[in-house]
């Protein structure tokens, strides 16, 4: 059964995994844009999950993000 949440994402072409912030992209651009780099959160996964690593298996997601 497909949730309604799931639905408005498919609809809208958002990716619970690939579309919220994680540390590593955000710390990523703050050097890139030469700023100091923001504390990392006390959770070592949180630290070091990179969403553009995982394949979500959507599809549409991986070529939307190309």
């Amino acid at each position: 059964m497909v949730t309604v949440e799931a639905l408005l994402r498919r609809i809208a072409r958002r990716c619970p995994t690939h579309d919220r912030a994680s540390y590593a992209v955000t710390s990523r651009l703050e050097r890139q844009l030469g700023m100091t780099p923001s504390p990392p959160p006390d959770s070592l996964v949180d630290q070091f999950a990179d969403p553009g690593l995982i394949d979500c298996g959507r599809a549409w997601c991986h070529t939307r993000r190309r």
